[in-house]
């Protein structure tokens, strides 16, 4: 082992750093069971020299290596191992349809895995590595400044996949350098020191987890993982002593408004609560407001996978909030973070630059082109998002140039729901289209059923077939089978009319 750890880009350093001062520290707090950075970082730097070492010649296309997660401390352990040993982890969440896993792996070419725990599926590659996780194991003194990697700002960090208008979802690979270009910057806004005590909320297969774990863990901070924080997010924080909470802003709708309906405040240690994924509802946030919330800070945040966790804030409520500039109602999602550049294009879509730049689709070299391309010597990424600048600089979102959606903070992209569907038994045609309804986004796929089908019948096939191949967040929550589907003059389906056909015929809150 030497010092520096991670050589250029040592993002990892002031973990390992704290690890050294102060082991006994609490890190993670695991639905009770305390770890401390003494014992978390020895669980690291023996994930990190179980893997193969950083192949120096093959960076940008040595395999990624395959990590089982399912919530806990010992994702946290694992994530960092695969980092602090410079290599890429992809995260298989155990829960996943075993098909879309098995083909990931087989996709990647990953020979590597480190499970996390034991569940029903196993990974078939070459090795898979089984930690001790050892409790109150200890750092030992020769390893206390973490590995020295030899990692390269533009070696991949992790892969992850998003929804692909292709039908195919795209890998996206993000280089170690956005990390370390986001973490300070997230760590500052978030106020994030070691006196704070941040809720895991968000699971491992989505890069959010990460805007959780690496300014908590660099900050010298505690993080909470607790199973029953989706139920009971109130109790588990005034419990914990949570004082920063990052949640999806469908998830913030539902809470403010249960909170204020049971008559409940909101935790006494809360100090921020960022939230991001989903548009914010005006409505809600004046319900916030009234749950005597001008003690939390609430920052409203902005980010794709390919430009790395968050690239544009703005605070909304709480100590020292601006006065929100009239934008006809639709409200900020903010201004660009100190590492970040931005250009509006004519027509409104947003390009993003910056070193928090992913390095593209693995394996997709046209793919990567349509997205990222350099103008006047800048690499921008063209983010398919249509904005439009508001008083005082903020952005302001106005919809989508494509037909990607944000469902429950997961990116969807319509036409490879409306593809998943449509393959099934009985299925004429479909339109996908996201609802809202009593303050949530949901995702419907409404279908015409071939002739002499049943629709229950087709509508219960296609859930089947779908458990066991798709991912979680593209199965629709709303199947309805429909006569026909509506269509705009040119003859082509029309989504969103579609779906306004129902919720009037539904009688159900646009």
């Amino acid at each position: 082992m030497h010092s520096p750890g991670i050589s250029g880009i040592d993002y990892l350093a002031p973990f390992f750093g704290t690890a050294r001062t102060d082991p006994a520290r609490p890190a993670v707090v695991d639905n009770g069971l305390v770890i401390g950075y003494g014992t978390l970082a020895a669980w690291v730097l023996e994930v990190a020299g179980a893997l193969a070492p950083r192949d120096a010649t093959r960076p940008q296309s040595q395999p990624p290596v395959g990590v089982v997660v399912h919530h806990s401390a010992r994702d946290v352990a694992a994530l960092l191992g695969v980092l602090a040993a410079g290599r890429a982890y992809v995260p298989l969440e155990a829960d996943h349809p075993a098909a879309r896993l098995d083909a990931i792996l087989a996709r990647l070419g990953v020979e590597e895995a480190v499970a996390t725990a034991d569940t029903g599926w196993q990974p078939a590659v070459a090795s898979v590595i089984r930690p001790r996780w050892a409790p109150g194991a200890a750092l030992p003194p020769a390893a206390a400044t973490g590995p020295d990697s030899g990692v390269r700002p533009d070696d991949p960090a992790y892969v992850l996949f998003t929804s692909g208008s292709t039908g195919r979802p795209k890998g996206v690979v993000v280089p170690h350098r956005a990390l370390a270009a986001v973490v300070p910057p997230l760590r500052t806004l978030y106020g994030i020191g070691p006196d704070s005590t941040v809720l895991h909320f968000h699971g491992a297969g989505g890069d959010t987890s990460l805007e959780e774990i690496l300014p908590t863990l660099t900050g010298g901070a505690t993080l909470v993982v607790d199973d029953a924080a989706r139920e009971g997010f109130a109790r588990v924080a005034e419990d914990q002593e949570v004082t920063v909470a990052v949640l999806p802003t469908g998830f913030w709708h539902g809470l403010t408004g249960d909170l204020l309906h049971q008559g409940a405040e909101l935790p006494a240690s809360l100090r921020t609560v960022v939230i991001g994924g989903e548009a914010v509802r005006a409505d809600m946030l004046e319900r916030w407001r009234q749950l005597g919330s001008d003690g939390v800070r609430l920052l409203n945040t902005y980010g794709s996978t390919e430009t790395a966790l968050v690239t544009h804030a703005v605070q909304l409520a709480g100590p020292g909030a601006p006065a929100l500039p009239a934008t006809g109602g639709d409200l900020p999602i903010g201004l660009p973070l100190p590492h970040v550049g931005q250009r509006v294009a004519d027509g409104g879509e947003l390009y993003v630059s910056g070193p928090g730049l992913a390095l593209g689709y693995h394996g997709e070299p046209e793919a990567s082109a349509a997205r990222f391309a350099e103008h006047e010597g800048v690499r921008w990424y063209r983010t398919g998002d249509l904005v439009r600048v508001g008083p005082g600089g903020a952005l302001v979102f106005r919809g989508r140039s494509d037909h990607q959606v944000k469902i429950r903070g997961h990116r969807v992209d319509l036409v490879e729901v409306e593809g998943l569907v449509g393959r099934c038994t009985g299925v004429l045609e479909t339109a996908a289209a996201r609802v809202e309804r009593a303050g949530h986004s949901t995702l419907a796929a409404f279908f015409v059923p071939l002739p002499d089908h049943d629709p229950d019948q087709v509508a219960a096939g296609v859930r089947a077939r779908l458990a066991e191949a798709a991912a979680p967040q593209l199965v629709p929550s709303l199947l309805v089978p429909v006569a026909a589907l509506e269509r705009t003059h040119t003859g082509k389906v029309d989504r969103n009319a579609t779906r306004d056909r129902y919720l009037a015929a539904a009688g159900a809150d646009r």
